[in-house]
């Protein structure tokens, strides 16, 4: 089969690129016939104000660099370059409205099969007549694949049932690290947040919580890791002002895959404070890396976590919650147990499932 991808792939960072590729991947050495049609810009620069977009990785799938979302005569540049390579399969990853008026011109006028592969329904931020560009984007859809139950309420919830009802529920297979560092015992304990960082992440939330958990564990560390969609100032604030510094170690950056192994081994748990979500990318990373999970208990993300065995579930915006989910991991000593389930599980939910799925 000739399956198109239409997205963001490499060099392009960040979640959506990188499930992208890792899918492309597995249909590929399922021996199907891939193409990506790649973005030649993603965002104008106003709307990604953490800074570069691009990374250092490459992919040996072939690539066509075309389509820029917010520049209409590369919409029809786009879709005659996916007609002329006459395609089975056309999968298009969505995430934003923002890419809805490219998108729905694309899908509507392709002759193959389309799937829609929604990472989110309801975007984290609000946009402006968020419903009329799902429906647009999404009527020529043949089916839609979401990765949580979450996403599949919101599209019921969100579109008519003409539209709702192609929905397939999907899941987001745990990744395949470049190398899996066994975990490295520290000097202290250690706590990651990791990731894009975004107000709706919560890491305020967890810099709240900190000092509760400090109490209780007084060599507790926290690495940030990962840039901010915006300032950095707000958090460095915070942390200044719950006396943090000795506590907590900043590395506002995008880190690329080389160093996120790294990171994983030398920590206990990783930390999602979310307080809204649909899945993360983030869950199927420290999983890769068996590293155990607390997380705020919305959206999606208690779907992808095993409570009281591959991670513990808090409620949402609620420092002395999450403090005391933290300290109770360490009290009652979870980590090994815990690594050990998640290790017992990774052979479950495997990209090449969702390929299946997909293709069926």
């Amino acid at each position: 089969m000739k399956i198109a991808f239409l997205g963001p792939a490499p060099p392009f960072r960040g979640g959506i690129s990188n499930f992208a590729m890792h899918l492309a991947d597995e249909f590929s050495k399922q021996k199907h016939q891939i193409m990506l049609f790649n973005f030649r810009n993603q965002y104008p620069g106003l709307l990604f104000p953490s800074g570069n977009q691009y990374d250092s990785s490459s992919t040996d799938l072939p690539s066509v660099r075309m389509l820029t979302p917010y520049l209409p005569h590369s919409w029809s540049k786009t879709l005659k370059a996916i007609q002329d390579w006459q395609p089975d399969l056309l999968i298009a990853s969505w995430w934003l409205p923002f890419f809805a008026l490219s998108y729905g011109y694309i899908l509507k006028r392709v002759t193959c099969k389309v799937v829609i592969l929604a990472h989110n329904i309801i975007p984290h931020e609000e946009w402006l007549g968020t419903r009329t560009l799902l429906s647009y984007a999404f009527k020529s859809a043949h089916k839609i694949v979401v990765l949580s139950r979450s996403c599949l309420l919101d599209l019921k919830r969100t579109l008519p049932n003409n539209i709702s009802r192609r929905g397939v529920l999907g899941f987001h297979p745990i990744y395949k690290p470049l190398q899996l560092q066994r975990y490295e015992a520290q000097a202290f304990p250690g706590l990651l947040f990791f990731g894009l960082i975004k107000d709706y992440k919560g890491l305020d939330v967890l810099l709240k919580a900190m000092p509760i958990i400090r109490l209780a564990i007084p060599d507790i560390r926290l690495r940030i890791v990962g840039s901010v969609y915006g300032s950095s100032r707000i958090y460095e604030n915070m942390i200044q002002e719950l006396e943090l510094k000795a506590n907590v170690e900043c590395h506002f950056r995008y880190v690329p895959d080389v160093e996120v192994a790294n990171f994983f081994a030398i920590s206990d748990v990783c930390i999602l404070p979310y307080k809204t979500a649909t899945q993360s990318g983030v869950i199927a990373t420290a999983l890769s890396y068996e590293t155990p999970i607390i997380a705020s208990d919305v959206g999606g993300l208690g779907e992808y976590i095993d409570h009281e065995h591959t991670g513990l579930l808090v409620p949402p915006d609620n420092p002395p919650a999450l403090a005391a989910a933290v300290i109770r991991f360490y009290n009652e000593k979870m980590m090994e147990p815990m690594r050990e389930a998640i290790a017992s599980q990774k052979d479950s939910n495997t990209w090449a499932e969702l390929a299946r799925l997909i293709i069926e």
